[in-house]
């Protein structure tokens, strides 16, 4: 499986020097398969003016994320000059480090494994896609947590009126983002950081998703909670911080 080969990051002439040659191809083989594959995934997903969602999967699943995104940094790389990948690509595509590597002719074997058959317009949207499917898998951070919290208290702030079904509350949608990648704790963190003593998570009949409810006459002009450290890591520091000896504050209060 193409999945379980090594990403060799290393040019030619350093695998040459550390005798790891064998590494060297074998990786840069798959690499040249990944953006065949690519290719081959934006073609076949393709459809009306729109990228499939199966193009990232089908990739993914036979070689890993990053090794596609090492093809991917690549290709953005090499297309540095084209409007068409969008800035936020190319700078995304500048923290993942693609090596110089030249053969005996000076030409760079990093374009064999550029995307080059498919519109670069498309390649930004199957990267943008690619990017969110591996967010998706990664756990919420607490600054992720934190952003939700300030989105949500926004959007209840904004609205002059209350905009539940019933005219009763006042209600914001949670992110279905920030639902994929939660854990229990994390929803509990959420509502945490909310300042509402009447608030709920609910879900709403014919509609989708999970929202936030306050009731109409909350004070909605709150600002959000401070996080508050947990006792665990408050013993720790204390058990951590170096205890003064009788001798040494007596000769502290002496100074």
């Amino acid at each position: 499986m193409m999945n379980q080969i090594a990403l060799y990051k290393y040019p030619g002439i350093y695998a040459r020097e550390h005798d790891e040659l064998e590494q060297y191809r074998v990786s840069h083989k798959a690499n040249v398969a990944c953006k065949d594959a690519i290719e081959t995934a934006i073609r076949d997903n393709y459809r009306d003016n729109c990228l499939g969602k199966e193009a990232v999967k089908q990739v993914a699943n036979q070689f890993g994320y990053e090794r596609m995104f090492y093809v991917l940094a690549n290709t953005v790389q090499r297309k540095d000059f084209d409007g068409r990948i969008s800035r936020d690509n190319k700078d995304w595509a500048k923290t993942i480090p693609v090596f110089e590597d030249k053969d005996y002719f000076g030409d760079d074997r990093r374009s064999s494994f550029e995307v080059d058959s498919c519109n670069p317009g498309l390649t930004d949207i199957f990267i943008n896609q690619a990017r969110r499917d591996y967010l998706l898998t990664q756990p919420l951070a607490k600054e992720d947590i934190q952003a939700e919290a300030a989105r949500l208290l926004r959007r209840l702030q904004s609205e002059r009126e209350p905009n539940s079904p019933s005219g009763t509350h006042f209600m914001a949608q949670i992110s279905p983002d920030f639902l994929i990648r939660a854990s229990t704790k994390d929803h509990d963190r959420l509502f945490a950081l909310l300042p509402f003593k009447s608030l709920t998570f609910s879900t709403l009949k014919d509609r989708k998703g999970i929202f936030a409810f306050i009731q109409k006459d909350e004070n909605r002009d709150q600002p959000l909670r401070q996080r508050k450290p947990s006792v665990r890591k408050k013993l720790q520091k204390t058990q951590a911080e170096p205890k003064s000896s009788a001798s040494s504050k007596g000769k502290e209060m002496e100074l």
